[in-house]
């Protein structure tokens, strides 16, 4: 049986965390109209995904399972 944990890591639950924020404060800038809450609300999309990218290589993503296991 193969198993896996569906994301639920450090590096995944930080990452979303922040795209999340990032979500609501862009989508506050779409509503409100200031361009900057907007373009923040871009930039911590992309750090939300750089920091999960950055977590994972550091080793707080998923565990790896070698091929033998499979």
């Amino acid at each position: 049986m193969h198993e896996d944990s569906h994301g639920h890591s450090v590096a995944a639950w930080v990452g979303v965390a922040i795209m999340l924020v990032g979500s609501v404060v862009g989508a506050w800038g779409v509503v409100l109209s200031p361009d900057w809450l907007l373009y923040l609300g871009l930039a911590l999309g992309v750090v939300g995904a750089l920091a999960w990218y950055l977590l994972d290589r550091a080793g707080m993503g998923e565990p790896e399972h070698d091929a033998a296991h499979r």
